[in-house]
C-alpha cells in the first residue's frame, strides 16, 4: 500500500477517536466499580458504629487456686464404755430336812466331846428295864479289840463308807438312835454278833447328849 494512503488511514482513525471522545466529554466509569465503592463506604460506617456502642470488657480476675489445709485438730477416739463384770450367782444350798427332836442328825462333830466322854462311860436304864453303858460293850483302844460289840477306835473313818449317802456323823447318830437300821458287818475270822445294840438310847438321851457322844467318837483316832 502506498505510504501516502497509510498516512491517510491513520490520520482518519485518530480523527475519529478524537470526535468520539469530544462527544462524551469524559471516559465513563464502569457501573460495577461504583457499586463496590459504595459497599466499602457502608461497611466502614457500620464498623465505626459497632465500635462506638460496644461495652468496655472488664477482664476477669485470675482464679485463685485453693489449697486444702489438713484439719488442725486430732480426732479423739471414742472412749469404750466399760462392761461391768457378770456376777457369779451364789450356789443354792438346800436346807436340811426337818426331823423330830430325837431324829436330828449331827452334821459333824459339833457337840461337846468332853461331855460325850462322860456319857460314854455312864450306865443308863433303858425303857425295857435293862441297864447299859457304851463302855460295857465297846473298846476304845487303838487295837480295836472286840468286846460284845466292835471296837470304836477309828470308827469315824469307817463310818464314812458304811451307808451310801450318809456322812460319818449321820451314820454314828443313826447307830445310837436307831441301832437296828444297819448292823455293822463282822470282820473276817470273827464270830457273828451274839447281841445287837439295844434300842432305847434315843429315848433316854437328849439330842444334845447324842451330839456330844458323836463328837467324842470322832476323837477316837
Amino acid at each position: 500500500m502506498p505510504k501516502g494512503m497509510i498516512r491517510l488511514l491513520v490520520a482518519g482513525t485518530v480523527a475519529a477517536t478524537a470526535v468520539v471522545a469530544s462527544g462524551c466529554g469524559t471516559i465513563a466509569t464502569p457501573e460495577w466499580a461504583a457499586e463496590a465503592q459504595a459497599t466499602q463506604i457502608a461497611l466502614a460506617s457500620t464498623s465505626e458504629h459497632l465500635t462506638a456502642i460496644a461495652p468496655t470488657a472488664t477482664p476477669l480476675p485470675a482464679t485463685a487456686t485453693a489449697t486444702l489445709l489438713p484439719p488442725t485438730s486430732t480426732p479423739v477416739p471414742a472412749t469404750p464404755t466399760p462392761v461391768p463384770p457378770t456376777a457369779t450367782p451364789e450356789p443354792t444350798v438346800a436346807a436340811p430336812p426337818t426331823l423330830a427332836p430325837t431324829e436330828v442328825a449331827a452334821a459333824g462333830p459339833t457337840g461337846d466331846a468332853a461331855n460325850g466322854q462322860v456319857i460314854f462311860g455312864t450306865q443308863y436304864t433303858l425303857p425295857d428295864g435293862s441297864a447299859w453303858a457304851c463302855s460295857s460293850c465297846h473298846s476304845i483302844t487303838p487295837d480295836e479289840a472286840r468286846l460284845i460289840g466292835p471296837g470304836l477306835w477309828n470308827i469315824a473313818l469307817r463310818a464314812e463308807s458304811r451307808v451310801p449317802g450318809q456322812s460319818a456323823a449321820d451314820y454314828l447318830h443313826a447307830s445310837i438312835v436307831h441301832p437296828q437300821d444297819f448292823i455293822a458287818p463282822v470282820r473276817d475270822g470273827e464270830p457273828a454278833w451274839a447281841l445287837n445294840m439295844p434300842m432305847g438310847f434315843g429315848d433316854v438321851l437328849t439330842p444334845q447328849e447324842v451330839d456330844d457322844l458323836v463328837a467324842y467318837l470322832f476323837t477316837l483316832q
